[in-house]
């Protein structure tokens, strides 16, 4: 039962962050951009400067799934060596979750991410959502939670930690060029939503 509700809580998540899509390309101009795109994407670069660009980077690197993973995996490793399974569950349904969310949905609503002159890093596949703002929320909101029952640490903080990084990692997608801002709030939306039900799931089979 528990497995069914996990599938149809992504089911939802999916069908929505689609819908979202979908409904977006009534504001769009052809390049895939809106109005508040394209006033946010100004904004950035004309604030561009080469300490900020570093700075992006590198929180487009902590998001990114080359630390991610690894991330991922030696924290599992470590809570299953303390014998806590179901927090490694949930961490790693979170995690893989949000890449198959935001993976799906790129592939469904085919939204091009903004012109190539804007790029100050490489980028792959469509724009919408953003593939960063969705998993770097997801994961570190999912390692917050696992933090709050195996180390004791104390969950709004923790969450407000995640919140912050995950802030700065979609902030610097748009940054660099490589997202629209509604990529990144579609990214955003996504995550909360997927593990704010994957821990309501977990806390109601507790209880």
């Amino acid at each position: 039962m528990l497995v069914g509700a996990v599938v149809l809580s992504f089911a939802a998540v999916l069908a929505a962050t689609i819908g979202a899509g979908e409904l977006l390309e009534l504001a769009e101009r052809p390049d895939g951009s809106t109005a508040f795109d394209r006033s946010v994407t100004s904004w950035f670069v004309d604030h561009r400067a080469s300490w900020l660009t570093t700075v992006a980077r590198a929180l487009s690197t902590i998001g990114s799934q080359k630390v991610l993973i690894p991330l991922v995996a030696v924290v599992a490793i470590v809570v299953v060596a303390r014998r806590a399974l179901e927090p490694a569950v949930l961490l790693v349904v979170i995690w893989a979750g949000a890449i198959e969310l935001y993976a799906l949905a790129k592939h469904v609503v085919g939204r091009p991410r903004p012109p190539m002159h804007l790029w100050l890093t490489s980028a792959s596949s469509t724009a919408f959502p953003s593939g960063h703002a969705t998993q770097s929320l997801s994961t570190f909101a999912a390692l917050a939670l696992v933090a709050a029952v195996v180390v004791s640490t104390p969950r709004r903080p923790a969450l407000a930690v995640a919140a912050v990084i995950a802030a700065g990692v979609g902030c610097s997608r748009v940054y660099l060029g490589v997202h629209w801002a509604t990529d990144v709030l579609a990214g955003w939306l996504a995550a909360a939503c997927w593990v704010a039900l994957i821990a309501v799931l977990a806390h109601t089979r507790k209880s």
